[in-house]
């Protein structure tokens, strides 16, 4: 569960534009005989992705002609508009 939690704290870092923490040298940390550091791995843009699926309405605006050629193929707006950014954003 650490990369859960790992995860929703870094994502709340950047959510609020907070700095984040620089990881600690793991080789250099000191640990009792009971315990020992391990490395922890997370993606915030993939905890995201798993639970920031809200939908957010967008407006916008195309020509006329657009729209109704659009509309006569029927073209689902919601779906072209995602497909074009996960494009654009090579995700």
């Amino acid at each position: 569960m650490a990369k859960d939690a790992l995860s929703l704290v870094l994502n709340q870092y950047e959510t609020e534009d907070k700095t984040i923490p620089i990881p600690s040298d793991c080789h250099i940390l000191k640990t009792d005989e009971r315990s020992f550091v391990s490395l922890i791995k997370c993606d915030t843009l993939e905890y995201r992705k798993r639970f920031s699926n809200k939908a957010v309405k967008k407006t916008l605006t195309i020509p006329e002609w657009m729209n109704d050629e659009a509309t006569k193929l029927g073209i689902n707006f919601s779906q072209l508009l995602q497909e074009a950014l996960m494009q654009k954003l090579k995700l």
